[in-house]
């Protein structure tokens, strides 16, 4: 069931574009700061994150054509949405802000619960 306080164009862009909390947050802080460069280890201190995690959202980000990558052996992003996309995540960030609490429920909420679980305790050789 939609939330009245978040906008249809809002969930339908966290349906298509956005799969976790962290990737969100990420999305929103490159918004807000659109000039500075961030390398997985600065989005891991802001975001309170690992680089390791970091550096999959900054590249997931950057797929999707959010983020640039300058490509150097330390890669710093910067945020690349513009025209109508850069609209579209304007008008999430201004939701987030707004009701944080609400758009955090639409992520998980439309997570499937098992998965999200069985992705928590996965060992991965990065």
């Amino acid at each position: 069931m939609p939330d009245p306080a978040i906008p249809e164009d809002v969930e339908r862009f966290l349906a298509e574009h956005v799969e976790s909390a962290e990737q969100l947050d990420a999305l929103v802080l490159l918004c807000s700061s659109p000039d500075r460069g961030w390398t997985a280890d600065a989005l891991s201190q802001a975001l309170f994150s690992v680089p390791q995690s970091a550096a999959k959202t900054l590249e997931r980000l950057r797929a999707r054509g959010f983020a640039t990558s300058d490509d150097a052996p330390t890669p710093t992003y910067r945020y690349a949405a513009d025209g109508v996309d850069a609209q579209r995540v304007e008008r999430v960030a201004a939701a987030y802000r707004a009701n944080r609490a609400a758009v955090i429920r639409l992520l998980f909420a439309r997570r499937d619960p098992v998965r999200s679980l069985a992705d928590a305790f996965r060992l991965r050789k990065d």
